[in-house]
């Protein structure tokens, strides 16, 4: 590695943006469209009080979490900031772990709203393999989750993507950065997928509170919810899922 070179790194964000919107906007058409999932929920929620279960409040406090978390991912993307998108998005798959289990676990509820401690050492870790595990969710975890952690830790990859290979022997460093279309995609698939996956506790928070309420957000989303699906079903086809 032996050459790095040199470029104003706000020009190389404009152009990875400009590249990525060009030959991928209905991608970012479909991405503001799960995000309305979201946004269709909070519009329904109306106001939570003391008379609603802890489980709905954690429930609120994460699928907000990874509302944020998502939409500052496709951002990220559009800049060709891949693995700081995939970072974001592994708190959108660690909070479905734990949405999934906190109507059974109240330790995820003390930590969440309580800041009690979960170890005996006095600190807060979740093993989210055991999480996946009682939700039925390894595969998740085991493809999408080890996934993002690679992307989000220090590897192979995670620094791997910062290069360009010139050679048997030799590759560049970018410290800019760069349009790739298989890591936008990737990136798109992991970002809908689990944020599709997520904001069905949108529904389970709603179902919760009302009929009324969760019937009226099916409503409203179920046109964009088929097609976020068939989106999926379409890129698996193409390129296999991670």
């Amino acid at each position: 590695m032996n050459n790095i070179k040199k470029l104003d790194i706000t020009k190389a964000e404009h152009k990875a943006q400009d590249i990525t919107i060009k030959n991928h906007f209905e991608v970012f058409e479909l991405v503001t469209t799960m995000l309305n999932l979201y946004i269709n929920g909070f519009s329904i929620v109306g106001r939570l009080d003391d008379k609603n279960s802890d489980t709905d409040w954690v429930w609120l406090f994460l699928i907000v979490r990874s509302f944020y978390s998502i939409r500052c991912s496709i951002e990220l993307m559009e800049k060709a900031y891949y693995a700081q998108a995939v970072s974001l998005i592994r708190m959108v798959t660690e909070a479905y772990f734990l949405c999934g289990n906190c109507e059974n676990d109240k330790t995820i509820i003390d930590a969440v709203l309580h800041n009690m401690p979960n170890r005996p050492d006095g600190s807060t870790r979740f093993n989210y393999k055991e999480l996946a595990i009682n939700m039925d969710a390894l595969v998740m975890y085991e493809k999408d989750y080890t996934f993002e952690c690679q992307f989000s830790h220090t590897s192979n990859l995670s620094l791997g993507i910062m290069t360009t290979k010139i050679n048997s022997s030799n590759r560049e460093l970018r410290p800019v950065p760069v349009y790739d279309e298989i890591l936008f995609i990737a990136c798109c698939e992991l970002a809908l997928k689990n944020g599709f996956l997520m904001a069905s506790f949108v529904e389970k928070l709603l179902d919760d509170l009302s009929k009324e309420k969760v019937n009226a957000w099916r409503i409203k989303t179920k046109t964009g919810v088929q097609q976020i699906q068939e989106w999926l079903d379409g890129l698996k086809e193409r390129y296999g899922s991670q």
